[in-house]
């Protein structure tokens, strides 16, 4: 049976499963939070923990397991501003990046960033260079 991301615990398990990534979840969770391997897998397969294993989580994770837990849309509300935010961060570095790779002779095709690069190979006259 799969987890409900309506219920808490299923919330959750999604969130530890998300945050641990695909490799020994079990044993870095039990690692984590101080607890057995079993009392780990029963967290991550939906069981609610203990308040015990409950407080060593949030010092663990913090806010966003707690906001992801209980209050699931400020979460997203949140991490929707923090990613625009990123997003922001990284076009002015790659306006900054193409001002200097402009400076530096030769250099300014090589630092364009990979989507400007993909967009004139895939355009159509690269494709009628290409034969």
């Amino acid at each position: 049976m799969g987890l409900d991301p309506l219920k808490p615990s299923g919330r959750l398990a999604l969130f530890l499963r998300r945050v641990l990534g695909d490799a020994n979840q079990t044993k870095r969770l039990a690692t984590a939070i101080d607890c057995t391997p079993k009392a780990a897998e029963n967290i991550l397969s939906g069981a609610w923990p203990c308040a015990r294993h409950w407080a060593a989580l949030v010092a663990a994770f913090g806010r966003d397991l707690t906001d992801s837990v209980f209050h699931p849309d400020e979460a997203a509300q949140r991490l929707e501003q923090e990613v625009r935010h990123l997003e922001q961060q990284l076009a002015s570095r790659r306006a900054a990046l193409r001002d200097v790779a402009g400076a530096v002779p030769g250099r300014s095709q090589a630092l364009a960033p990979v989507q400007d690069r993909a967009a004139v190979i895939n355009s159509p006259a690269s494709a009628r260079e290409r034969g």
